[in-house]
Formats: structure tokens, sequence, C-alpha cells
């Protein structure tokens, strides 16, 4: 892959799985972290391997076991250039549900960049089901809804964001592709080969 095509799955990985908090350290100093949390092992591996060459620094990966829950995997790096550098290319800092969109670089990027970034958010916020078609499913309309638009360049349709809510107060947001569509974006996307290439099924 190109290091723009790894900048672009970064961030749809990012986007679906991680944040920037806005947090502080024991003497009330930001400490600019950039988090990655997901049950699958492997992502959180190939989030560090991208992060890594990327940014030329692996961060920590630690894990937590919760009761009657998967093994939670984190990945986490402490760094004011690379958060700064991030928010610079339009990645929120803090609770990103309501104001998530897609940065700039990746509308302006090529096709195999946008693929890329869309396997991102496929692996941390989608699901690749059985029959071959795809759901994502996100709390941020406004990002969903760029995805649909994003999505539209890759396979020339523009799928519809379906709205639920859960729990009668909760919104949620859904877009599927058919086998079809789902086919003709996976065709898209560009090979990992940096020994993790299994992580990129979801």
């Amino acid at each position: 892959m190109k290091r723009s095509e790894k900048l672009a799955l970064f961030l749809g990985m990012l986007s679906g799985d991680g944040c920037m908090p806005i947090q502080h350290n024991g003497e009330g100093y930001r400490d600019y972290a950039v988090r990655f949390c997901n049950t699958n092992k492997k992502l959180v591996d190939l989030f560090d391997n991208l992060f890594f060459d990327l940014f030329g620094i692996n961060g920590r990966i630690a894990y937590e076991d919760r009761e009657n829950k998967k093994r939670l995997w984190s990945f986490c790096k402490y760094s004011k250039k690379i958060f700064l550098d991030l928010r610079k290319l339009g990645f929120p800092e803090g609770v990103k549900r309501d104001i998530l969109r897609i940065t700039d670089s990746i509308w302006k990027g090529n096709i195999n960049e946008k693929a890329a970034f869309i396997k991102g958010v496929l692996i941390t916020d989608g699901c690749l089901r059985k029959q071959g078609s795809i759901l994502f499913h996100s709390g941020s309309k406004l990002f969903l809804n760029d995805l649909a638009d994003l999505m539209k360049e890759v396979i020339g349709v523009r799928k519809p964001v379906k709205e639920y809510i859960q729990r009668e107060k909760y919104y949620s947001y859904q877009l599927n592709l058919n086998k079809k569509e789902t086919a003709i974006l996976l065709s898209q996307v560009p090979p990992w080969d940096n020994g993790t290439p299994h992580a990129l099924s979801p």
C-alpha cells in the first residue's frame, strides 16, 4: 500500500473505533492521547502497525478483561505533535459522535484512498454478512451521511441512511450495501501485506 492509502485506512479505523480524548494527567496538563479499542487483537495490531508506518513510533497495547464480555484490547500513544497533526487533518478531539466528518484529505484522494478509508470503517464499525452484503452501523448521522456520499464515488450508487430509535430515546443509523455493491467495493480495496493479511477481513 502507498503511504496515502495507509493514512486513509488509518483514518477510517480511527473514525470507527478510535478517539482523541480531552483529558489531563495528574498535574493538570493535557496528555494528548490517541486511542483505539477493539475486541479483535488483530485489528489493534494492525492499527499499531499503521501508526508506526505513518509516524515512526509504536503505541502501547494493553487489554481489559470484562465480566461476560470479550477481552477488550486497546492501543494508546501520547504525542502532542501527532495529536495536533491529526486534528489539523480534520479529526475531532473529544466526544466525536455528533461532530465526526470525513476529512478533506479523503474527499480529495483517489479511488484507492477512498476505498481504503471505507475499508477502515468497515472493519471497525461495519459487518460483512455471510450472504455477501455489508452493514455499517453508527451513532453519528453526519458521518454516515458523509460515508454514503463517499460510497457513491466508489461504487456509483448513493445508498440511503436509515434511522432507528433504540430504547425509545437513542438514535442510531445504518447504511446497507447489497451483495453486488459489496463486491464492487471490495474489488477497489488495496491489498495489505505488512504481516497482518487477515486483519482486513471483518
